[in-house]
């Protein structure tokens, strides 16, 4: 099981970042988090650079290294030539001093294994004349054609890749020796795991980085010592593998074509599969510019002129003369490299439209192929939500357009007015019944203009200055004749204000008429209480006790109907 990268549950929802930048959506989406399809990944390192919130992590093999040097153990390293790039050095003598200040016993470039690749290539070229020949030398491309284009595998070298090669000769060299390649790419440490016994643990230059970091060494900037060259360094960017190769190849009728970044080289495959391409060397890099702008490189980004020109002055300082490496090429170069296909399941047609219909996809203008989930097109898309990598929410603008319909409906359905405002007070909607109550005929009248041509402001500002909502606030809109409860709320974040009206005329108007019928309950009450006491003073000594039970009846009713609440 491939253990080169690994996931962390982060703040992933709504991103599809790196499914977009991913060539060959090895990515699965769980519990709303992307997961990497260890088999059907390719280890470009894409989503490692393109995640916002670096929930992918490469594995590091810094404590086993570590701990074989600190077992006293010989260890060598193996240094990628796009080191001069990464790492302003002036050469592979002061990189080495570095090394060998962590404890490594010897230092190589791993451009030595670059050399008997390419003088491989020229052998293959020469004495088996393949038709079409693809270089081996990036692992990314390699697992690329061994998994999703195995038609192409008999057009691939098999061939060392220079990591391999530069490892075979150092163990040649020193027998039982610890080979650690540090370089810029995080698939070479599955390359490694492939293919054992060449190299023992890969370091990235960023695992190397942190390295330093631990022992406080600080890496000098200098320029790039101008000494004999090496061509084969030139293997560190596109086309380096070209430009070492002898032109006398080309004699025999064979044209060099470089090409580099994952859609390039996926195209050239493809047209390769086709026939379209004859009596060619192909060189090959995933990454742009090759290996100085590897997943584990920062220079190259920063300045791709500089990383270029480096790699260029460190092979040739000199562009008159092509000097390169000249020990004998005597070690064993062939490899075998399997078919992986990965077999996608492509399913029936019915149920790509089913899953469209669910995406909301039922009309060609719906079908917008925007690429917000990761996927090119929207059927792609659907594909994947079959084979379990995607869910139907994960378009935007299906989700857009779902939350607008829901928000519209609520917006429009409610039977209380609603006004939204800016924070200079300028109304941005308004809803029908918002319409009625303010006596407006169309919304584009009021968009955009002051909220104080419909009415006082001065709730609105409160809560926008305080940022306390206001809650059923009960006002008179007197140019209107309406009574309402007000509710103002602030959307701080986008900095909105919602105005909510309920009407409560009718039962203000209700309330006043209720009102008006105790009064005058009370008012008859108080009127029977006086003729009742002027009938008591007259025949006082005939009613006695009945008249005073009266007068306390009475007075209990008027008692009861003050006690209610206004």
């Amino acid at each position: 099981m491939n253990d080169v990268l690994t996931q962390r549950r982060a703040n992933c929802e709504n991103c599809h970042k790196c499914v977009r930048y991913c060539p060959v959506k090895s990515i699965r989406f769980v519990d709303k988090q992307a997961k990497i399809i260890n088999e059907e990944c390719i280890l470009c390192g894409n989503c490692v650079d393109a995640c916002p919130q670096h929930a992918k992590i490469v594995r590091d093999d810094l404590t086993d290294v570590i701990g074989a040097i600190g077992e006293g153990r010989q260890v060598i390293a193996s240094v990628d030539p796009s080191f001069i790039s990464e790492f302003h050095v002036a050469g592979i003598d002061m990189m080495g001093s570095y090394l060998k200040q962590l404890g490594f016993s010897e230092v190589r470039e791993t451009a030595e294994g670059a050399y008997l690749v390419k003088t491989e290539y020229e052998r293959m070229i020469e004495e088996d004349k393949p038709d079409v020949l693809i270089s081996s030398c990036c692992d990314t491309v390699v697992r690329l054609i061994q998994k999703y284009h195995p038609q192409a595998l008999p057009y691939l070298a098999p061939v060392l890749s220079p990591m391999l090669a530069s490892g075979q000769k150092i163990r040649a060299e020193f027998p039982g020796a610890c080979v650690v390649y540090i370089g810029p790419c995080l698939a070479r440490k599955d390359e490694a795991q492939k293919y054992p016994g060449f190299v023992d643990w890969v370091l990235t230059f960023e695992e190397l980085k942190k390295w330093f970091r631990q022992k406080g060494i600080q890496v000098e900037t200098c320029e790039v010592k101008k000494t004999d060259g090496r061509m084969s360094r030139l293997f560190a960017r596109t086309g380096g593998v070209v430009a070492c190769m002898s032109r006398k190849l080309e004699q025999n009728g064979y044209q060099y074509v470089a090409v580099d970044g994952m859609r390039n080289c996926i195209s050239a495959i493809r047209e390769i599969k086709e026939g379209n391409m004859q009596r060619c060397f192909v060189e090959m890099y995933a990454c742009e510019g090759g290996c100085i702008n590897g997943s584990m490189c920062k220079a190259f980004s920063e300045s791709l002129l500089k990383s270029k020109m480096r790699v260029d002055i460190y092979a040739r300082p000199d562009k008159t003369q092509e000097r390169d490496f000249e020990f004998p090429a005597c070690y064993p170069m062939s490899r075998m490299i399997r078919n992986e296909e990965i077999r996608r399941q492509e399913p029936p047609e019915e149920a790509i439209q089913e899953i469209m219909r669910q995406m909301g996809k039922t009309l060609p203008r719906h079908v917008l192929n925007c690429g917000s989930c990761g996927y090119p097109t929207c059927r792609e898309k659907a594909i994947a939500v079959y084979n379990g990598k995607a869910d139907v929410t994960m378009c935007l603008p299906f989700l857009l357009a779902k939350t607008k319909s829901f928000s519209d409906n609520v917006f429009n359905i409610s039977p209380n007015a609603i006004l939204v405002l800016d924070d200079k007070l300028k109304i941005q909607r308004m809803n029908m019944p918002a319409l009625h109550m303010f006596h407006v005929r169309d919304m584009e009248f009021c968009v955009g203009r002051e909220v104080s041509r419909l009415m006082d402001p001065a709730e609105f500002k409160q809560v926008l200055e305080s940022g306390n909502d206001i809650i059923d606030k009960k006002l008179y809109l007197e140019e209107y004749n309406k009574y309402v409860e007000l509710t103002v709320v602030l959307d701080s974040e986008h900095q909105l204000l919602f105005g909510i009206f309920k009407d409560i005329t009718l039962e203000h108007d209700q309330h006043e008429k209720y009102k008006e019928r105790r009064a005058r309950t009370i008012d008859i009450t108080d009127k029977v209480i006086e003729k009742q006491m002027r009938i008591v003073q007259e025949i006082a000594s005939l009613l006695g006790e009945t008249t005073a039970e009266t007068k306390v009846a009475l007075s209990q009713i008027k008692t009861t109907v003050l006690s209610e609440d206004d």
